[in-house]
């Protein structure tokens, strides 16, 4: 009881703008979990589209890497339970020569989540709404194009380095793009800074 009236106190003594940031991003996640557990997961929205997306976008750049045409992406929808409900989920293959499969890009890749807390953050955080509007947009396509790279590069790896794909794909990839989400989160909180007049 004593720690819970320390943390109270604690969150009472916080700055207004840091409790109006907290209050955004509580109600923000628990809409943004309402609405995709209820809506968008079992109409596949944007999910299926995002999957097409970047199994397209990974064999694009694995044919230019390797100069070739050899690689194309397949979209495949199964059914899964979901709840108690059995609903469509879309996957895409991209595959070598028709054949070969190189890699697998399920829903939970498609890197939806990511998108969602950079936006998120972005929306909590001050500044004007065209400036966000800006840093939304640009983030959300740099996040994508990231996310093709990346499978690209796991393509990559299943086909020269197969042995290190599983290490590369829990960890390294995760990582760097972790990394990159945050440098651009820093990259609009400083320009944010340096275009707000200091109150004297």
């Amino acid at each position: 009881m004593y720690q819970i009236k320390k943390i109270i106190a604690s969150v009472k003594d916080l700055p207004s703008e840091v409790k109006q940031f907290l209050l955004k991003a509580a109600l923000l996640f628990v809409g943004w979990k309402i609405v995709f557990i209820l809506v968008l997961i079992p109409n596949e929205v944007p999910d299926a589209w995002l999957v097409r997306q970047l199994g397209k976008g990974t064999a694009f750049t694995l044919n230019k890497c390797y100069g070739s045409t050899d690689f194309k992406s397949v979209a495949i929808v199964r059914k899964r339970i979901y709840g108690n409900d059995e609903i469509n989920a879309t996957y895409a293959i991209v595959l070598k020569g028709g054949v070969q499969k190189i890699i697998g890009i399920f829903q939970a890749c498609n890197g939806l989540e990511l998108m969602i807390l950079y936006t998120g953050f972005i929306i909590c955080f001050a500044g004007h709404f065209k400036r966000k509007l800006g840093y939304i947009v640009l983030g959300v396509i740099g996040l994508f194009l990231i996310n093709v790279l990346r499978c690209s590069m796991l393509g990559f790896l299943s086909l020269e380095h197969p042995n290190h794909f599983d290490f590369a794909h829990k960890y390294v990839f995760n990582l760097v793009v972790y990394a990159l989400t945050f440098i651009l989160w820093m990259f609009y909180v400083s320009n944010i800074k340096k275009t707000t007049p200091e109150i004297v």
